[in-house]
């Protein structure tokens, strides 16, 4: 059973496409494939002092619930709390049942 109030963040699944601008140039512009609800957390280093030396991005785990319609991939980028995030992993859990798709990002 999915509990539905773990998904409490807000998130947008965003891909950039150049579009002209009048002038022989392009613009890149985004356009919003889905906007849903997350559970997302914060993943910790295992090794504080070893991340605290290499300035490691911020990485997080995000769950979304599964749709037909909707299948996340590492070609869209995450629009959360007002910054871009690249998607490095996609995971569906629980196969068989199709619940939620895990995603790994991490900050741009």
């Amino acid at each position: 059973m999915i509990n539905f109030g773990k998904y409490d963040q807000k998130v947008a699944f965003v891909s950039f496409q150049n579009l002209g601008d009048g002038a022989g140039g392009t613009t890149p512009t985004a356009s919003t494939a889905l906007t849903t609800f997350a559970s997302v957390t914060q993943t910790r280093a295992s090794n504080a002092i070893e991340s605290s030396d290499l300035v490691l991005p911020n990485t997080y785990r995000v769950g979304i619930q599964y749709r037909n319609s909707f299948t996340p991939s590492e070609s869209y980028q995450i629009l959360y709390r007002s910054k871009y995030y690249k998607i490095t992993g996609v995971q569906l859990l629980d196969e068989r049942q199709h619940k939620e798709y895990v995603i790994t990002m991490v900050g741009i």
